[in-house]
């Protein structure tokens, strides 16, 4: 989904192409699901005062068109995916009272202009990777610590931190002398006290290099530890950390230490499995505090080369979008190599949806539309998003997660092109996806957005009829899900289709995604819509035209 359609009509309501009604003097959209990017048009909503748009999917930089939007009191951007720098421009928001930013990708230096708004009572830029100095002037001067926390290479007054290349020494500016300043000539006739001058001031400068070099080469030092993001074990316990063991974390880094980590993983055993898959076993890591991480093992035979296997590693773990399981590092040991998830409690869709749980707790029509729509949100970002972009080569329900709230989350992407080369990877996944893969992939192993685009239109399926693409009743008859569907469908049997544990859907809103479904399964690639254009589809399917204020009303509070 995009903001890219914000022009306001003359109500002075606005509608995005999520067909969401909003008002301008302070409605707002967080926690809402939204993704795509804050179009430059929102300069024109120059009668904005409130603009909240946090915990959302929403990428891209902040558009410096925002400093047209001269009556805002307060933005909410926090927990999205934003990039780039603040705008200086937002230095003319007059009457900004209120500025979160926090928990976005955003980078840069801090604009001075920020100090300028002088009616600002809360700024919090934490958790971002801001760096550089803070600029210690007007109200910027007036924020503590906790405002810029989690920004590893800011440094400055508010914090505490000392910057680089401030080392204590006087400033040497150029085309000045020290003694100028009291009246005394650089170049004097006593011989002597000049001598002794150039010495004091060639001993000082002497000590200022050794001082300077020394510095620098331990900066230098540190960089290169961070940049390798790893650690060295040789110099910790070997009864407790073992030789030539490596972790490496991705994002951020984890509130554990290494040591503590890696005696975790290697107290995992058969009763912590949870599952297996076609690239390994995953198992449940519990942590002292109680937080849970899956860990897949790979076997060591079914890698690349290490500097190939790590550098697309850490490719991987710099993906993040709130519907894919974020990769959150990797360990390497002795005798396997690890993967470390972000655990999800709910476990698959697969098995939530054909296990004990839909027995107990069935998925209703609503759940699965919302696990349809984040799915697709999820292959989107990996198709358009990233660069270059990722094909996820096996989509299939138990690669979708399920977190407590049932929002799902796409696994697994990137590990067929890690882990298996196209020759290998034609007999092994077929046996294990057999009924998701598109025809063409069955008949040359090629696979493309296309294909994915194929085993999404599958799920979609899966997910309307409650049943698994190998189920019996249609592969006795010789069919798969897709020619089944097509047969039921143009018979007019519907009620055949929907699975009766779905509660109440209208025979409309079943109608439209079985037609989005056929358009990603036609047999002809060329034919399937991408995932972007199917996610538009979903989203005109399954979002409301305009909801109502009585919906808002119980969802803008902050």
């Amino acid at each position: 989904s995009t903001l890219d359609s914000l022009a306001p009509p003359v109500n002075e309501c606005i509608t995005s192409n999520l067909y969401f009604c909003v008002c301008l003097c302070g409605r707002n959209l967080p926690y809402m699901q939204l993704g795509g990017i804050i179009s430059p048009s929102i300069g024109r909503l120059t009668k904005l005062q409130r603009l909240a748009l946090h915990q959302n999917s929403l990428h891209g930089p902040i558009p410096a068109e925002i400093r047209n939007c001269t009556e805002l009191r307060a933005i909410y951007l926090r927990a999205n995916y934003l990039q780039g720098g603040i705008p200086p421009g937002i230095g003319d928001l007059t009457h900004l009272t209120i500025l979160d930013l926090s928990s976005n990708l955003l980078r840069g230096a801090i604009p001075a202009t920020i100090g300028s708004l002088t009616h600002l009572r809360f700024l919090n830029l934490s958790t971002n990777f801001f760096s550089g100095e803070i600029p210690n002037v007007g109200v910027l001067g007036t924020f503590k610590s906790s405002s810029y926390v989690g920004n590893l290479e800011l440094c400055g007054l508010p914090i505490q931190k000392g910057c680089r290349g401030t080392l204590g020494f006087p400033a040497v500016l150029p085309h000045s002398d020290p003694l100028s300043s009291s009246g005394v000539s650089p170049i004097t006739n006593n011989n002597k006290t000049s001598h002794f001058l150039n010495g004091v001031v060639i001993g000082s400068m002497s000590t200022m290099a050794v001082a300077l070099v020394a510095v620098l080469g331990f900066l230098w030092v540190c960089l290169l530890s961070r940049k390798k993001n790893g650690v060295n074990y040789e110099k910790m316990d070997k009864q407790t950390v073992p030789d030539g063991a490596k972790l490496v974390t991705y994002q951020w880094n984890l509130p554990y230490s290494s040591g503590e980590i890696i005696r975790r993983l290697e107290l995992l055993d058969e009763e912590d499995v949870v599952g297996c898959g076609g690239f390994g076993t995953v198992y449940k890591m519990v942590m002292d505090d109680g937080t849970a991480f899956a860990v897949k093992r790979i076997d060591l035979n079914r890698e690349r080369r290490d500097k190939t296997f790590e550098k697309e590693l850490e490719i991987l773990g710099s993906i993040r979008h709130i519907n894919l399981v974020n990769l959150q590092g990797y360990c390497r040991l002795s005798t396997a190599k690890l993967l470390i998830y972000d655990f999800m409690e709910l476990g698959s869709l697969d098995s939530y949806l054909h296990g004990d749980a839909q027995e107990d707790q069935p998925l209703n029509w609503n759940a699965r539309m919302k696990i349809a729509l984040g799915s697709a949100r999820g292959l989107a970002y990996l198709h358009h998003d990233c660069s270059p972009g990722i094909v996820h080569r096996d989509i299939k329900a138990s690669n979708i997660l399920l977190d407590r709230c049932l929002e799902p989350r796409v696994s697994d992407f990137g590990l067929a092109r890690l882990l298996v080369d196209n020759e290998t990877h034609v007999t092994t996944v077929v046996a294990g996806t057999f009924g998701y893969l598109a025809p063409e992939y069955l008949q040359n192993g090629h696979s493309t957005e296309k294909s994915d685009v194929y085993s999404f239109g599958v799920l979609l399926l899966e997910l309307v009829t409650g049943k698994r693409p190998t189920d019996s009743c249609f592969l006795n008859k010789g069919l798969n899900i897709v020619g089944w569907l097509n047969t039921l469908s143009g018979e007019h049997r519907l009620e055949e289709i929907l699975d009766s544990r779905s509660g109440d859907a209208e025979v409309e809103a079943v109608e439209g995604i079985l037609d989005i479904a056929a358009m990603c399964t036609d047999a002809d690639p060329g034919q399937r819509p991408s995932m972007g254009a199917v996610l538009k589809m979903l989203e005109e399917e399954i979002l409301s035209p305009c909801l109502s204020e009585l919906y808002y009303e119980q969802h803008l509070e902050l």
